[in-house]
Formats: structure tokens, sequence, C-alpha cells
């Protein structure tokens, strides 16, 4: 039996992850990587920064830092660019105002920013720029590519998985606008007659010429968007309904270990994804400290020892996210342990079940005394 193909069953395999990557972009695209990237950012937005006095330059530029963004949205893109590309820069922008200078912060997109010896290429608002490197604060997640001063996206590894899921998503929508549609194709039934010939019977055209059935079968799938969707038979098969088997394939399912292995590569916990249906609500607060403690706070710190050092000559800034309500819930129960623990410990020692120097020993281990 021969069956003609085109789109299904070609070598000609699609890749979504090209060499040259542009990895802020192919976030955006990416459901998946999109979803922990924003999650992550929408975290490290919440921090509260602090300095001594409260009042330091540093303090004021992170909550204003630029004219076109809010505090919020400057730390959610400088997250997003860092996590995409593995590295990212800060431009300290200084406008001048007669004799008056302030300063801006602004983020500069890796995927528009070549690093050069001395100096730094980008694109800002569609305009180029040329900016000294002294000008710029460049940040990395995790090392440092010494050819090019830019640095190794956990993206990298997740090549494979990226195309998995990419893929079964393009599957799916197609098992959706295939849905009820059969394909039908005459079988052999008598010796000598053109239906014989199957699908390769000629078919007159108004100008003239001749063309098979086939041809204009597979003309008029690809009037109806259907190209490259279709297999089209020249013989042998009954009617045939697209999504017959495809009904059974659950392509959530299939791709679930490419979708926790980037889950794996960004310590997001799965009990904060659809996969962590069944966790309950304390599962979810634990599972959401241990993003913050793992990925974001870790962020925070690279963010703001960068500036501190950069910035030496101002006051300098701390951060944390005790005040968010996971955060809070966790310190509680810590509280709680403690007290239990304090209360456990000094019956023991009144009964003189253990000595004061064991008691004493016990609270240091547990971090209740210094």
């Amino acid at each position: 039996m021969e069956i003609d193909v085109f789109g299904i069953g070609t070598n000609d395999k699609k890749t979504y992850y090209p060499d040259s990557t542009k990895f802020v972009k192919l976030q955006k695209e990416n459901y998946v990587l999109n979803n922990v990237f924003n999650k992550i950012a929408s975290k490290l937005s919440s921090a509260q920064f602090t300095s001594e006095s409260g009042k330091s330059e540093l303090l004021d530029k992170i909550n204003n830092p630029n004219d076109s963004q809010s505090r919020e949205e400057f730390l959610k893109e400088f997250a997003i660019f860092l996590l995409s590309s593995g590295w990212t820069a800060m431009w300290k922008r200084y406008k001048s105002f007669g004799n008056f200078k302030t300063l801006e912060l602004i983020n500069l997109n890796p995927d528009n920013t070549e690093v050069n010896e001395t100096t730094l290429t980008t694109e800002i608002d569609g305009k180029s720029e040329t900016i000294l490197l002294t000008d710029v604060i460049l940040f990395y997640d995790s090392v440092r590519n010494n050819k090019n001063k830019k640095g190794y996206s956990r993206i990298t590894p997740l090549r494979t998985q990226i195309n998995n899921i990419k893929d079964a998503q393009l599957a799916k929508g197609i098992q959706i606008e295939n849905s009820g549609t059969t394909i039908v194709s005459p079988k052999q039934t008598a010796a000598g007659s053109n239906i014989d010939e199957g699908l390769n019977a000629p078919v007159p055209q108004l100008g003239g010429g001749l063309r098979t059935q086939k041809e204009e079968m597979e003309d008029r799938f690809s009037s109806r968007g259907l190209v490259n969707r279709i297999i089209v038979s020249s013989k042998g098969l009954d009617a045939k309904n697209l999504s017959a088997e495809l009904n059974t394939v659950k392509f959530h399912e299939i791709v679930e270990t490419d979708i926790l292995a980037v889950y794996d590569a960004y310590n997001f916990p799965v009990e904060l994804s659809p996969y962590g249906k069944n966790a309950t609500f304390e599962n979810k607060e634990v599972a959401e400290v241990g993003l913050i403690e793992n990925e974001v706070s870790p962020l925070a710190e690279n963010l703001i020892n960068s500036l501190n050092a950069d910035f030496e000559k101002k006051e300098p800034l701390d951060v944390d996210f005790n005040h968010l309500n996971s955060m809070s819930v966790i310190q509680e129960r810590i509280q709680t342990t403690n007290g239990k623990t304090i209360d456990q410990y000094g019956i023991l020692f009144d009964k003189k079940i253990i000595t004061e120097a064991e008691y004493k020993e016990i609270m240091k281990t547990k971090k209740i005394l210094t």
C-alpha cells in the first residue's frame, strides 16, 4: 500500500531552540519557563529593602529606579533577564539638570546586548546605545563566561526538554483543531476501473492538463489550513477520523518529566505547580518558603551585594522576606517549637535529669542560646 505523507513522519525536525538562542525571547514563548520565571520575579518584587537610616540614596533608587518603571516592574524585569540568560547588565545612567545630576538604574536586555573590551552595545526603545563598562553593573546567575564577559544560562542544558514541551503544546492544538475531521479514500474494488487507481486517477483541469485526485485533495486541505497536518493516502484506506487516536493521548503527562526538569533547574517546588494539585495548604506554605530561601533570596542578595559594592560610599542596602505571610507563619512555628523545647528541657533540668552545662549546650545546639 502506497501512502504519501506531508508534515507527519518527515525528517524535518523543527527546533524551537536555535543555536543563537535569545533566552529572554525564548522564555516568553515557553509557558513553563514563563510561569516559573514570573513567579520567582513576583516574589523578588515583594522583597523588603532597608538601610540603617532608612534614607539612603540606594534605597531611594530601588524604590524609584527610573522615570519609566515602578519598583515592582524594575525588579521583575531584572529577575527575568538574569534567570533567562544567566547574566544581565544594569546601566547607571546619570541625567543632568543644570548643575544637578540624577541617577537612573536601567535594566539592559541581554538578548540585545553585546559586551566589548571597554564598552557595551545595546538597544533601548529601538535606539542603539554604546555605554562604557564603568557605567554598567554586570550580574551573573552562576559563573561568568571569560570569553565574552557574559554568563551561562540554566536553560542551556534543557534544550531537548524545551523542544518536547513546545511540540506537545502544538500537537495538543492540532488535536483540538482537527476534532471531528474525517478523511475518506477509496478502496480498490474493481479491476480495470478508475477506482482501482485510487487517488491517482486523472482529473481534467479547466485550463487544460490533468492532475491526480490526490493533488486536488492536497490543495483543498491547504486552503482549509490543514497543510502539513494530514496524511493523504493514494490507495487502500477507509474513512479515518483524524482525532480518534489523538483523543487517547495525554500530552501533559507525556512531557511531565521534561517540565519537572525545568522545575528542578530553578528550584521550583512541584507543590506550587499544576502537578501539586494534591498538595495541602500547609505543603504549599512550606514550598513557598523553600522557593524564597533557595531561589528568590539568593537573587535579592546578588542584587544588593553588587549594588553595595559598586556604590561603596553610599549607605548599604539590606533585604529580607520576613514580612511575607508564608515566612511569618514558618517563623511563628519555629518560635512555638522553640518554646516547647525550652519547657521540655527545663523540666529535665529542674528534675536534675540533665546538668546545667548539658542544658545550656542543648539550647545552643537548638540555636535558642548563643
